[in-house]
């Protein structure tokens, strides 16, 4: 239970500790027959964070396709892969294998899904497993390439991971300028991106977010409870599922199972695990290859499961594996504390895109940096250690 609540108290405060500092900023505004402009009150920029969130994040709404959950789907599109990014991070950790190559097998899950998906001509009910299935064994495969490495070469895996980043960037630069790059009717190159993947290759979208697919309620039920239930039943954005499954399974392993005793010991102390008689570098390399494989599975899911469905250049620049590190830190390496905190780093990301529309006009980048730097804090100060230190006697 600990490692489940000390994430959730840890967001929570962390939740609270932005809204604080985003109200903290200095804001104006005119006021109607005066040319001047004068500032919000603390209490006021924190009355229009508050409406901003309910009225653009969290309201519940009769869903068609062009109002009612458009938040609570990005939401859900963000929230999925760093979730399964934050569980590669929290596996690898959780040994003490530094695995910072998480956007590179990310990338490199993204290029060998969505190939498969768009060139695959099998039966249609075998691409989604499949292309699933090939994005984590690349992933994995990248992966396993830094723990040969570090077993062989005793070259550092934070060192070899964070390089194969780079690798799988410029492998994606190249097949989007290249092989993968599509071409009109004339022959003409398009766009540096991919082709779209077919639709029996996507992974089912959220309900009702098909064109004419009204949400109908039970009989005698209000607009006002049907949304909360559907959408916390039913209509969940369905790749989000996977992570969830994953995360159970992960969380299941690390508690009950030989390997996930054997994966805590070596992290915890590898020389007390050579003297145990554990193969301590076997079970880095088959760590540092699942976590792989978990990433690799975020990077298809972020294309497959995400409207237009076509893998674009950008890919290696979004930040989910990077990101994942501070979602697997602040859930505390475990794997339910990692599944909240990827909801709140995705709640967060669309609680700035709308208070950068909202009347205190927060622009974005401003925001996350005070949340990075709350999260810094956070982490810093609920350290085991440093607690340690401060009850230390002196």
């Amino acid at each position: 239970m600990r490692r489940l609540f000390a994430p959730l108290i840890s967001i929570c405060i962390c939740l609270l500790l932005t809204a604080l500092a985003l109200a903290a900023l200095p804001v104006n505004h005119t006021v109607d027959g005066s040319s001047a402009d004068i500032p919000y009150s603390y209490t006021e920029k924190l009355q229009i964070i508050g409406r901003t969130l309910w009225d653009r994040v969290l309201l519940p709404r009769a869903t068609t396709r062009d109002e009612g959950y458009p938040n609570w789907r990005v939401t859900l599109e963000r929230a999925t892969p760093l979730l399964l990014a934050g569980l590669a991070i929290t596996l690898a950790f959780r040994a003490n294998v530094l695995n910072i190559g998480a956007q590179g097998q990310y990338v490199v899950g993204a290029i060998v899904g969505a190939a498969v998906g768009i060139y695959w001509k099998g039966p249609t009910w075998m691409a989604i497993p499949l292309h699933l299935f090939s994005a984590m064994t690349a992933g994995a495969l990248l992966a396993a390439i830094a723990a040969l490495l570090e077993r062989w070469r005793r070259v550092p895996v934070v060192l070899s991971t964070l390089m194969l980043n780079f690798v799988a960037f410029e492998l994606l630069r190249y097949l989007l300028q290249g092989p993968m790059r599509p071409v009109d009717l004339a022959g003409v190159p398009l766009e540096p991106q991919s082709a779209e993947l077919p639709g029996w290759a996507r992974l089912p979208p959220m309900a009702g977010d098909e064109e004419g697919a009204p949400m109908p309620p039970f009989p005698g039920m209000s607009w006002a409870i049907w949304p909360w239930a559907w959408r916390l039943l039913a209509g969940l954005y369905p790749p989000i599922w996977i992570a969830i499954i994953a995360a159970a399974v992960l969380g299941l392993m690390l508690r009950w199972t030989t390997f996930g005793f054997r994966l805590k010991v070596v992290g915890q102390n590898p020389e007390a695990a050579r003297v145990a008689g554990m193969n301590v570098p076997r079970v880095a390399m088959a760590t540092l290859a699942i976590s792989g494989a978990l990433a690799g599975l975020a990077g298809v899911v972020s294309v497959a499961g995400v409207a237009p469905y076509v893998l674009y250049p950008d890919r290696a620049g979004d930040g989910v594996g990077f990101t994942a590190i501070a979602v697997a830190l602040l859930g505390r390496l475990s794997a339910a504390g990692t599944v909240f905190s990827a909801l709140f780093f995705a709640l967060l990301s669309t609680a700035f895109k709308a208070l950068e529309r909202s009347d205190l006009a927060v622009h974005s980048s401003t925001a996350q940096a005070v949340q990075g730097a709350l999260i810094l804090a956070l982490l810093i100060t609920t350290s085991g250690r440093w607690i340690w230190k401060a009850r230390k006697p002196v």
